[in-house]
């Protein structure tokens, strides 16, 4: 199995939050969140953010561990072990991608796949309503 590390990005100005999401490289029709290896001597979250930025042209920081999906590519098993980044950049796409910010809505609209869908609702629950922003420990 091979372990990689992806991001859910989002807004940090918690008033009008926005979920970024990508096109797949292999398959420009797949919305995806930013993902891919991890590079050796690098922790999970060190390549969270590094594909974040490679992948989105985003710099930002890690809130929290969002969990782990597996599945297979061709004939790869891979885990992804995903984070949610928070960040204030607007990004801009790896050549033959595209990048959009979307609403929740707009975004369990866009996910191809399911399991990224089912990732993003357990996450946005913990975050907090999309009216009152992530919540902050006093």
């Amino acid at each position: 199995m091979i372990e990689q590390a992806g991001a859910i990005v989002v807004t940090a100005d918690g008033r009008d939050r926005r979920l970024l999401l990508i096109t797949s490289r292999r398959n420009p029709d797949h919305w995806i969140f930013p993902k891919g290896h991890v590079e050796d001597g690098e922790t999970l979250e060190e390549a969270a953010l590094r594909e974040a930025e490679e992948e989105a042209g985003i710099r930002g920081t890690i809130v929290e561990r969002a969990g782990s999906l597996s599945f297979g590519v061709r004939s790869e098993s891979l885990l992804v072990h995903y984070f949610v980044v928070t960040t204030q950049d607007a990004g801009r796409p790896e050549k033959g991608r595209q990048l959009e910010w979307l609403s929740y809505e707009e975004a369990l609209d866009r996910l191809t796949f399911d399991d990224n869908r089912a990732l993003l609702r357990k996450v946005w629950s913990r975050l907090g309503t999309k009216d009152q922003g992530p919540r902050t420990k006093d």
